[in-house]
């Protein structure tokens, strides 16, 4: 009886899996924060607070990432530095393609709301990210 009711639960549990909404991937653009990573072995680290955020932009499936330095004055330092970011759909899976000049890696979108997003690099390590809206954006991402 237990087997069979763990069997039933794993299932389900597979079964409710949720997918990334392709026609919602501009949900991505904007500054991100990472607020903790789980590796693949389930150790977790919180990041509580960041100077450094992660800048998304993207159209029609592409389009950049970029680390910018959050200043005290609510701008940021930006350089020159960014990968350029193509989204593939594999399947189910959403997939984000990064290169640079420095090399390229892709990360699985796991998923992706107003206020979180999760990405899987392919060693397993989880990252959660929060979303930052900032002091001149209303919630619907316009400035004010």
């Amino acid at each position: 009886m237990k087997k069979s009711l763990l069997f039933l639960l794993a299932i389900v549990f597979v079964g409710c899996s949720h997918k990334v909404d392709i026609s919602k991937i501009d949900t991505i653009n904007g500054y991100w924060q990472i607020s903790k990573v789980i590796d693949g072995e389930g150790n977790k680290k919180e990041y509580p607070i960041n100077e450094t955020y992660d800048y998304f932009q993207i159209k029609n499936k592409k389009g950049f990432h970029k680390k910018v330095l959050w200043q005290p004055d609510g701008t940021f330092l930006v350089n020159d530095l960014q990968e350029d970011l193509n989204i593939i759909v594999k399947k189910d899976d959403v997939v984000l393609d990064f290169s640079s000049k420095f090399g390229k890696h892709q990360d699985k979108l796991e998923s992706i709301s107003e206020e979180e997003m999760v990405i899987v690099s392919k060693e397993a390590v989880k990252f959660y990210y929060s979303k930052v809206i900032l002091n001149s954006e209303s919630k619907d991402g316009k400035k004010n």
